[in-house]
């Protein structure tokens, strides 16, 4: 028969001692031949100082949670999968219980799953799967073995996609001044932490989501190997230069001719 936990905080179990403790009293000090109660309001008494006892020794169960935030589950999932955890108590070290690509699985709260490389498990069952390769930003086949692996595993090709295509959005990410950098909790850890174009970037205060820059066509020239001295920068971004010209590290930022 299924166990049921009850969740009572330390001031609910200090009222419901105190109850036991009148009722018992009240037991004790009724007069044997009173008018008011009968032997059944003893009986009465008795029962409930009974079930107030089972209530107050009742196991209080009590959920641990890890640090960190579990990636938000990207993909709307028609077939429900085999669950390997059911909190983070399961799950060792650092890792958290996390519901991702269609099943409760034991995650990396600080790594992008879509940058994992693929991971077969310990099994030999050999089911087809997906995962994002992301050196080359596609995504590809693989056989699982049915067993743990890692979260960088969609049933379909088309999961993968929905999941992972957009783990690097376009655009470059701010120039923050790190003089004074501060260590933060994180409040992103991929570009798909982000809403909308927004990028996770590395600020003064840890990785934040930020308004990603224009970034255009064309690579930089390349840099000199000395510079005998830094130049003011003229530029932070490429928005801030004329037309086909990037804003580009040159003995320090200037706008330059964008080389194909």
């Amino acid at each position: 028969m299924a166990r049921h936990y009850q969740f009572f905080t330390s001031q609910n179990l200090e009222d419901i001692r105190t109850k036991k403790r009148h009722v018992e009293m009240g037991v004790r000090n009724l007069p044997l031949h009173s008018s008011t109660f009968s032997w059944r309001n003893i009986a009465l008494l008795l029962l409930l100082s009974i079930s107030l006892e089972e209530t107050t020794s009742s196991p209080v169960k009590i959920e641990i949670r890890k640090p960190g935030v579990c990636p938000k589950d990207r993909v709307i999932c028609e077939t429900k999968l085999l669950d390997f955890c059911l909190s983070d108590l399961h799950c060792q070290d650092y890792m958290k219980c996390c519901s991702f690509a269609c099943g409760k699985k034991c995650m990396d709260p600080f790594q992008e799953p879509c940058m994992l490389p693929s991971d077969q498990g310990s099994c030999n069952i050999g089911i087809s799967r997906w995962y994002f390769d992301f050196k080359h930003q596609i995504c590809k086949p693989f056989k699982y073995g049915g067993c743990y692996g890692n979260a960088n595993n969609f049933i379909s090709r088309g999961n993968c996609r929905v999941a992972c295509s957009s783990v690097v959005k376009t655009g470059q990410c701010p120039l923050f001044p790190f003089k004074n950098r501060m260590e933060c909790p994180a409040s992103c850890k991929g570009d798909m932490d982000c809403p909308k174009s927004d990028k996770c970037c590395e600020s003064m205060c840890g990785f934040v989501c930020a308004k990603a820059w224009t970034v255009k066509s064309g690579f930089c020239p390349r840099k000199p190997l000395m510079c005998s001295k830094i130049e003011r920068p003229k530029c932070l971004q490429d928005r801030d230069c004329p037309v086909s010209q990037k804003c580009c590290s040159h003995c320090g930022l200037k706008c330059l001719e964008s080389q194909k």
